[in-house]
């Protein structure tokens, strides 16, 4: 009987290729790791494979597959990686566009992405180039026979129209064009069917709180944002949450800002944190959003501060409302600080300063307890010690403050009762200095001796 030698395996065929573009397309982001590194591989396979094909299909498969590699790089915080994939697959934009709806769409699609991933970056002289892109998807879109009647080029049309009208923004000197572009974006998604479809409600009602940011009167922003509120009595999912949440924050800094309302702003504000408290703690965003919150109910209630004003709640209660708003926020800061992400940290820091204010003017007594409680990492594990923000607004607090009880503490004018209380806060205040030098001196990297010669 003759030897049968096993087959080699055969490399897969196009429609193999195209399936595992498909698939990773369409798979919600994020991946875990795992996932990631098998799409990318995967992925890279599909690239490769069709390199050097000249046949129409292949080619489209190669553009979309690089497509998605620039969207799971962007997805997953890598936008330096996303980028190339982006502009290697716009190289030849014919491999996508095939004078077909179908082809405009996807091309339109290459476009809009690259200029998400480029305005994601953040790079303010980068933004004509993400303009340039989604001025081109829109065009496309437009080509597009039936597109008032095309659902999802409705949909891609929007997306495309909103994010110029964030690129207009960031630009600045140019609302007057971002309002017409949210408008044409809004008038588009109201054709849909969003009362019964979560993901175009929320994209209309991210519409409106935007169109708020570049409105032309602080009525007509308020106007805009209410809608947004409006929209979402009861927000279905993550994105509608932090869209709403966003959409009441403006609202409560019109009304302190503008109309001088601390009630409203601190109603804002509450629900603010009624909504993002039980996930602060899960997620970054919702974290960012109840920090939002407290610091916009910190500064109505120090409305109070003024005694020719009036705050929100009671007076009698103000003080304690502030500072248990400010160490709350703190705490949360802290937890995000130990698990590695830093991002909170500027509007901390600003509550921090707040609640440095509060304590010196209204309680010195306690100023030292929540001046170390928020610096020292080994009193409040995660506490940033080091970073120089902190480190700097406590100096300067603590430099007034010392000075403030020392003259009431050699003033002749004090019972002598009330002298010794002084004496007694102007000794805690110089333990926590002591402290803080102690925690500077052991954090501080010292030098290494010279070696013998």
């Amino acid at each position: 009987m003759a030897e049968v030698f096993p087959s080699a395996p055969q490399a897969p065929g196009l429609p193999e290729l195209l399936a595992t573009v498909l698939k990773w397309r369409d798979t919600p982001t994020p991946l875990s790791e795992e996932e990631f590194n098998q799409a990318i591989q995967e992925l890279g396979t599909v690239v490769q494979a069709l390199d050097k094909s000249t046949e129409a299909l292949a080619r489209s498969t190669r553009a979309m597959g690089l497509i998605v590699l620039g969207n799971l790089h962007r997805d997953h915080g890598l936008l330096d990686h996303a980028q190339p994939f982006y502009h290697l697959a716009l190289e030849n934009p014919g491999d996508l566009d095939d004078g077909t709806p179908r082809g405009k769409n996807e091309l339109a699609n290459a476009h809009t992405n690259r200029g998400i991933s480029t305005l994601s970056a953040g790079v303010k002289e980068e933004l004509p180039e993400a303009l340039a892109d989604f001025d081109r998807a829109i065009e496309l879109r437009k080509e597009i026979p039936g597109d008032t009647t095309e659902e999802n080029v409705r949909w891609g049309l929007a997306a495309s129209l909103m994010n110029r009208g964030d690129v207009l923004h960031r630009l600045g000197e140019r609302n007057e064009e971002a309002r017409a572009t949210y408008d044409e974006a809004i008038a588009l998604l109201e054709q849909m069917d969003w009362q019964t479809n979560a993901g175009v409600l929320q994209r209309l009602a991210l519409a409106w709180a935007n169109r708020g940011l570049v409105a032309e009167s602080h009525d007509d922003a308020r106007r805009c944002f209410e809608r947004c509120i409006e929209l979402l009595p009861e927000p279905q999912n993550p994105a509608q949450l932090l869209t709403l949440c966003n959409a009441l924050l403006n609202r409560g800094r019109h009304s302190l800002g503008v109309a001088g309302d601390t009630e409203s702003s601190a109603a804002d504000a509450r629900q603010v944190l009624e909504l993002t408290t039980p996930h602060e703690r899960d997620h970054p965003a919702p974290a960012e959003l109840s920090l939002q919150g407290r610091h916009l109910l910190a500064h109505s209630l120090v409305t109070w501060l003024d005694s020719s004003k009036k705050g929100p709640g009671l007076a009698e209660d103000w003080i304690g409302d502030t500072t248990d708003t400010v160490e709350e926020a703190l705490s949360v800061l802290r937890h995000w600080e130990q698990q590695g992400f830093t991002g909170l940290r500027p509007l901390a820091g600003e509550l921090f300063a707040l609640g440095l204010h509060v304590y010196r003017v209204c309680q010195p007594h306690f100023f030292a307890e929540f001046l170390i409680e928020s610096m020292d990492p080994e009193v409040s594990p995660g506490a940033p010690f080091n970073d120089p923000m902190f480190q700097a607004t406590a100096a300067r607090a603590l430099h007034t403050v010392v000075n403030e009880v020392a003259q009431r503490a050699a003033s002749s004018t004090l019972e002598p009762a009330q002298v010794e209380k002084q004496k007694k806060i102007l000794n805690s205040l110089r333990a926590a200095d002591q402290r803080l030098a102690a925690l500077q001196q052991m954090m501080t990297p010292k030098e290494e001796a010279p070696a013998e010669v």
